[in-house]
């Protein structure tokens, strides 16, 4: 992903979730998204079994400018 493209809250959201728990749960749960998150190289895993990649812990940790106002 571009250094310049930025991760939706939505995004960000299902890779917490993932982070914790190690699938999606409840209304993130979203082919699409999951689709799109493998193909970008930040999940690896099962369905049942989901895992962040380095790419993805660190996309999560840097966060996103989506998010920062909710900091404030």
């Amino acid at each position: 992903m571009p250094a310049e493209e930025e991760l939706s809250r939505y995004e960000l959201m299902a890779l917490k979730e993932i982070a914790m728990t190690g699938k999606l749960t409840g209304k993130s749960t979203d082919a699409a998204l999951l689709l799109r998150l493998f193909a970008q190289g930040s999940v690896a895993g099962d369905i049942g079994d989901l895992q962040l990649t380095g790419k993805g812990r660190s996309l999560l940790v840097r966060g996103s400018p989506a998010l920062w106002d909710m900091a404030a």
